[in-house]
């Protein structure tokens, strides 16, 4: 699920029927079931991806400094490096500018993201049950009750 699904989604189930307000009310753990298991989801996949990301670190520190043997460097399909090996203290500036590095680190910014967004839906459930009893009472003053 990408986040325009997510917020589709949520666009979606987000409408409370003022006709059925108790309907909506039930509706309420089944949604946050629903939006739980997302989160649970995104949250597996961030991990996963900074495990990734950290791995790949690791992997491209041994590959500017030219201490991939060739098989691995073939198995990533990677050519050898040929410049100039890094000091320890400049291989930093060679990390953060590597696009492998930087495509995961957007990925797990996305995921970030993603789970803010969720976070964002179960609070708006959590405060569901407020909001229908909000709208009875309004109903209710408004048939003079």
């Amino acid at each position: 699920m990408n986040m325009t699904d997510l917020l589709e989604l949520w666009d979606t189930d987000c409408q409370i029927d003022e006709l059925h307000l108790d309907k909506a009310s039930l509706n309420t753990p089944q949604l946050h079931s629903k939006y739980l298991r997302l989160m649970t989801d995104v949250k597996l996949k961030l991990a996963k991806t900074k495990l990734d990301y950290n791995t790949l670190r690791q992997t491209k520190f041994r590959y500017y400094r030219g201490e991939l043997p060739r098989e691995e460097l073939s198995e990533l399909g990677w050519d050898q490096w040929q410049g100039v090996k890094p000091l320890k203290s400049e291989l930093d500036e060679f990390l953060v500018g590597d696009t492998d590095l930087n495509n995961t680190n957007i990925k797990i910014e996305y995921l970030n993201t993603m789970i803010y967004t969720i976070e964002s839906i179960l609070t708006a459930l959590r405060n569901r049950n407020w909001d229908i009893r909000n709208a009875i009472a309004y109903k209710q003053f408004q048939a003079g009750g």
